[in-house]
């Protein structure tokens, strides 16, 4: 009997087995994820928020594994489904880029598609780890309800994972209560059901859904070093005529470094600011009509502007890098100032804080 073990140790206190997916997690375009941040720059604002995709793969695969087993156990799902859909939560996140989502908007696909790709060059590895390769390939396009038990927007195990990951590692204190969701979580007709009696759980996920996007994902320090840095490297393409594509292949050290060694003045100036944490100073905030007051000035000479809701629909379909950059270049004009001191920080899509349904049975009635 071969007693030989291998965990990896992942916080906030967590022993992932490896032994099953020891060929996948040894793949260098898998390794590649101990080097791309979670969180982007979000680091700038919460030193501790320097977890990696890597850290978090493992724990959607440890989640969805012993979650998926206790479906196969139950009778919901069969073990070659039990086993497969653990192996595409190890796996659906290999198609980010440096810095994560910071990339996607310079590039002509996202994550997902390039994730695809890199799934395809991953695949010996995958089966080799018994997996099925059509099936994942299936959760990766969505086309297999199976993919649910992952990436359901409201209790899938992705989520579940990068809130209490994500809350540990920005040092705030309140975490979910993620091993009682799972306990009383079912997979009814495809779709992730809660126990009526857990209800209070899920509905507390949601709140914290919303708690990390407005004090962490949407700080507004955040904001700035993100498109600081967006802009940076969007320069950084344009000048050296490099094909965007290149991006999903590096690491975020490695993006970093031909910034540093690049040496044309504007690359440099705005290096150097991003090393230092010398980001632009807010000048004008545009919020919408009659909330001007929820902006926290603490004495800066802020000028805010209350704007209707179509002024920030209108925004938000005229906010890819380029748009931005060409607005930018505008107000620099006006100003007499050089383009690349100028940023302008889009907002994000008002969905992202709608509150979805919650489905919940009552005795296997959804």
């Amino acid at each position: 009997m071969n007693h030989y073990k291998k965990y990896i140790r992942i916080p906030p206190g967590e022993s992932v087995d490896i032994r099953p997916i020891a060929g996948i997690v040894a793949h260098p375009l898998f390794q590649r994820l101990l080097h791309v941040y979670q969180l982007s720059t979000t680091f700038f604002v919460f030193p501790g928020a320097t977890h990696t995709r890597f850290e978090h793969a493992m724990g959607v695969y440890s989640k969805t594994r012993r979650f998926a087993a206790r479906l196969a156990e139950e009778g919901v799902l069969t073990a070659h489904e039990a086993k497969n859909v653990a192996l595409f939560a190890l796996l659906h996140d290999i198609g980010h880029g440096p810095f994560s989502h910071l990339i996607e908007r310079l590039t002509p696909y996202d994550h997902d598609k390039n994730g695809e790709k890199i799934l395809d060059e991953m695949k010996e590895a995958v089966q080799e780890s018994g997996g099925d390769f059509k099936l994942i390939k299936k959760c990766f396009d969505r086309s297999s309800p199976l993919c649910r038990i992952v990436m359901d927007k409201n209790l899938g195990m992705d989520k579940l994972d990068y809130l209490e990951r994500d809350i540990y590692h920005t040092g705030f204190g309140q975490r979910p209560d993620v091993e009682t969701i799972m306990n009383y979580l079912s997979y009814i007709k495809d779709d992730l059901v809660i126990d009526k009696k857990n209800l209070e759980a899920a509905k507390q996920i949601q709140r914290l859904y919303l708690y990390m996007y407005k004090e962490v994902y949407l700080h507004k320090s955040s904001l700035i070093s993100s498109r600081f840095f967006q802009k940076t490297i969007a320069l950084w393409l344009s000048l050296r005529h490099i094909d965007p594509e290149e991006l999903w292949g590096m690491t975020d050290a490695e993006l970093v470094a031909y910034l540093y060694t690049d040496t044309d003045p504007r690359l440099q100036f705005l290096y150097q600011c991003y090393r230092r944490r010398r980001f632009p100073s807010t000048g004008v905030v545009f919020r919408v009509e009659q909330k001007q007051f929820k902006e926290r000035l603490a004495g800066k000479k802020i000028k805010v502007i209350g704007e209707k809701d179509k002024f920030f629909k209108r925004f938000q379909q005229h906010a890819s890098p380029q748009e931005l950059e060409d607005m930018e270049q505008q107000v620099a004009k006006l100003l007499k100032v050089p383009a690349h001191t100028i940023l302008i920080v889009p907002t994000l899509a008002v969905w992202r804080f709608a509150p979805e349904d919650i489905l919940y049975h009552d005795d296997g009635e959804v």
